[in-house]
């Protein structure tokens, strides 16, 4: 049976994931987490964008620019990534993970002298249509290291959770308009971690 495609609807919110292909590791290094952080913040505009370079620049250039998607929320970990979008435009999100996959991919392959592709797929969309969804979704990305039970560093360009915390300032998230509990999301992460130990099929993704 075919996979129903979720529409990507203007003004409305997406969980947006996906994972390296066979479940490899994608970021390598700090260098590597902060070069995609990076791009999740200069390729989100609307003006063509030749490469990440031009990207950079434009960004500096240009603080008015008006943005493919309103980012909300991130997560990166060695082999997945996690982001909640709001898409802004018409094809906002599609062309904003184009850009990003795109460009990660080729800059990956060059520093690590491999070809071919680096993420599973298209990346996956779930429509987010409720504020309990939302909020769900909010603590499930902001604390997924908790959620696998990795011990790495919390740092800004590894998770949105220490802008919501007041603890760090994210350039690819602005005011926080949703009150934030940090010690309920973890709680509810470990939750899901040993929900996850009974239920080996579980649908979310890893």
């Amino acid at each position: 049976m075919p996979r129903i495609v979720v529409p990507l609807i203007t003004d409305e919110v997406y969980h947006i994931f996906n994972r390296g292909i066979d479940k490899r590791d994608i970021f390598m290094d700090k260098g590597d987490i902060l070069r995609f952080y990076q791009s999740l913040h200069f390729f989100n505009s609307n003006e063509p964008i030749v490469n990440f370079d031009s990207a950079k620049v434009q960004t500096k250039l240009n603080v008015l620019r008006n943005k493919l998607v309103t980012i909300k929320a991130y997560s990166l970990l060695p082999n997945h990534f996690h982001l909640i979008l709001v898409q802004k435009e018409e094809g906002g999100i599609s062309e904003f993970m184009k850009r990003v996959l795109g460009g990660y991919t080729s800059y990956f392959n060059q520093k690590y002298e491999r070809t071919g592709s680096l993420f599973q797929g298209t990346f996956k969309r779930v429509h987010v249509n409720s504020d309990e969804q939302y909020n769900y979704l909010l603590a499930y990305v902001n604390e997924n290291h908790f959620v696998h039970k990795l011990i790495l560093n919390r740092e800004i360009c590894h998770t949105s959770s220490l802008h919501y915390q007041g603890i760090a300032k994210s350039a690819l998230i602005g005011i926080v308009d949703t009150p934030y509990n940090f010690s309920e999301s973890v709680a509810l992460a470990d939750q899901i971690y040993n929900r996850r130990l009974v239920d080996k099929n579980n649908s979310l993704f890893e």
